[in-house]
């Protein structure tokens, strides 16, 4: 055979061949690109929700209230579709036919948004409608599913009760103890209440309140402390501009008061503690109504106030408001663990029940999942073991345990009954989430949404994105305290991460003064309509130095160096983690119950912090916090 006849034989056979295979690779390399296309599609329009829930939720001062809280989730839902929308050739009504669910982990639980029949069943628990006809638009809508708390029920001889867990160490009980007493209700914080020692509290001014928190033999002194915060209003100086000033305050029942000093001077017959409502300052009125709220105040200015007679006694008044939220915090939840003690006593991981009093399986969460499996250690006996501040502890180990269970059984059965309702020729799944993702959603506010069906050259698209956000009114997270240091040359004012390596370092070697601490809400940007289409802005932790305003800036090292900091765990303990290899120059390990001068820096960054964080957990509005603890 002649090699012509070869070369044309090799053509014939090998040309097409080369031509499918480059199509098919042209057709991976666009679905590969479409599918990175949505990924970014879908990762930013979860984040735009995030933000818009963090911006809702900072700039409610009633963020809250439930009925708030409701209008903010939706409005963060029309953000995610409005944001995955504006890049797409379809409308928000088709785009949200691939989304089978929307899930906000909130403080205290969850709300799932996806379709639903609204049709209601019959007393027989039958539906009104067969499955086709529920499948007709006009029996079906999008909307928030009823709100589902993250609790579970245990059960031990003739204990019966239910636990309402929070993303922080803040539960409900509500149940029959066993104790004789019948039916009752508890909540409050759990913590290792063997560490509080209380000095003086309550029968005492609140000025001289002390109470020591001595866990694992570190010990801390915690006592009132005076908070500021900058405000700035409507209202306008003679030169045109806004009136704005400095003002010391506490919060009471989840609102803030604040301390005029120029007022009390002026006005000395008149209350001199407002609200900063609608820009303005609302001062309060001496009304009855008011008559505990004022006499709090008063007795944290230093003063002892009668309404009845008028009469003001004054005891130790430095023209400030003092806070003792921390204080309050320590101590009230000491008395909150040493009863759910008593009540919970025996109480471990196996008791846990469901509805029908069957055991609840955890091994599906504790498979592969980084879980320890508690066994027969006691869920809520707290103490120098079984810390709930701390990461690992028995308490926080069935708390995300419980949170994960809830989250994934719902959140599997929602997607599920999707496909009944999406009128798509493609079947719903709940995917494997990566165990990183549970992390974020079982530790933090999050929005997780789902995205399926679209079809990407040979591949149908079928992902999740899971967006974290500590930025909000719903909860304080342990890594969501800065610190505020104050240059002793310069005068300029930064705030930290409190893990952060520079502030470790002594303040002979770096001149940083810290001064105060407050949630990472404090640090952002305030705004105040003016008028419609008119705005201006300010933060809160801006400071008048001589007479002109001096701004706080983030710290350098904490943004270069964002993920080599020491964790809240380290922060709490008062020490590295023994399993904590990292033996570089800039991160060296630290034991506070040593001496040396970086040990007692870090003392009094865990003394700052833990004061700090009580304060901060304490101050959010709890509605059922305390309210059932009196009997």
């Amino acid at each position: 055979m002649k090699i012509q006849h070869i070369a044309i034989i090799f053509i014939i056979i090998i040309l097409p061949i080369s031509m499918t295979v480059s199509a098919y690779i042209d057709s991976q390399i666009e679905t590969i690109q479409l599918q990175a296309e949505y990924n970014a599609k879908l990762t930013d329009a979860t984040y735009d929700a995030v933000k818009a829930f963090q911006i809702n939720t900072v700039n409610n001062r009633y963020s809250s209230v439930s009925d708030s809280k409701i209008r903010d989730v939706e409005a963060s839902v029309n953000t995610f579709y409005t944001s995955l929308a504006s890049n797409e050739d379809m409308i928000k009504e088709e785009l949200r036919a691939y989304v089978p669910a929307l899930v906000f982990t909130l403080y205290d639980g969850y709300y799932i948004y996806s379709k639903y029949d609204n049709v209601y069943p019959q007393n027989t628990g039958e539906p009104i409608l067969d499955e086709e006809e529920l499948k007709k638009d006009e029996h079906t809508e999008y909307g928030l599913k009823p709100y589902i708390y993250y609790s579970c029920r245990y059960a031990k001889g003739n204990k019966d009760f239910v636990v309402n867990y929070t993303l922080d160490n803040a539960i409900t009980l509500y149940g029959d103890f066993g104790d004789g007493d019948g039916y009752k209700t508890l909540s409050g914080y759990l913590i290792n209440s063997d560490a509080v020692e209380i000095k003086s509290y309550e029968n005492q001014l609140p000025q001289n309140w002390l109470i020591n928190y001595n866990a694992d033999g570190a010990q801390v002194e915690i006592g009132p402390e005076i908070l500021t915060e900058h405000l700035l209003f409507v209202d306008k100086e003679e030169d045109g501009s806004y009136k704005q000033g400095e003002y010391t305050y506490l919060v009471y029942n989840g609102q803030k008061i604040y301390y005029d000093k120029d007022r009390a001077i002026q006005k000395p017959t008149e209350t001199k503690y407002f609200r900063y409502q609608n820009y303005t300052k609302t001062y309060l009125t001496n009304s009855y109504a008011n008559k505990d709220l004022i006499e709090y105040l008063r007795q944290r200015t230093g003063e002892s106030f009668s309404l009845e007679s008028g009469d003001v006694t004054y005891f130790n008044a430095d023209g400030n408001l003092h806070s003792t939220s921390s204080i309050e915090y320590y101590a009230k939840a000491k008395q909150f663990t040493e009863k759910v003690r008593e009540l919970t006593r025996g109480i471990t991981q196996e008791n846990a029940v469901d509805e029908e009093g069957n055991p609840v399986d955890f091994e599906a969460v504790l498979e592969n999942a980084g879980y320890v499996n508690t066994g027969d250690d006691e869920i809520f006996y707290a103490d120098n073991q079984n810390d709930p501040l701390l990461v690992g502890s028995t308490f926080n180990e069935n708390r995300r345990m419980v949170i994960r269970k809830s989250i994934k059984t719902n959140l599997a059965t929602a997607i599920a009954n999707y496909n009944m309702y999406s009128g798509k020729n493609y079947e719903f799944t709940f995917p494997e989430l990566l165990e990183v993702d549970w992390e974020k959603i079982t530790s933090k506010i999050s929005v997780t949404a789902f995205l399926q069906g679209f079809s990407i050259g040979h591949k149908v698209y079928n992902n999740y994105c899971v967006i974290t956000n500590n930025n909000n009114e719903e909860t304080i997270d342990e890594e969501g305290i800065y610190m505020i240091t104050e240059n002793t040359v310069t005068k300029e004012r930064e705030y930290h991460l409190p893990g952060c390596t520079y502030l470790a370092k002594p303040e002979i070697e770096t001149n940083l003064k810290i001064v105060e601490s407050y949630s990472n809400l404090s640090f952002l940007r305030q705004t105040v309509r003016i008028a419609e289409g008119d705005y201006t802005y300010f933060y809160p932790q801006t400071r008048n130095k001589n007479g002109s305003l001096v701004n706080i800036t983030s710290c350098y090292h904490c943004i270069v160096n964002a993920s080599n900091v020491y964790m809240a765990n380290e922060i709490i303990k008062g020490r590295t983690d023994e399993n904590n290899q990292i033996t570089r120059e800039d991160f060296p390990e630290f034991n506070i119950r040593s001496g040396g001068a970086k040990n007692e820096r870090m003392k009094s960054i865990r003394e700052i912090y833990l004061r700090a964080l009580a304060r901060e957990r304490y101050d959010l509005y709890r509605a059922n916090i305390d309210a059932f603890n009196d009997e």
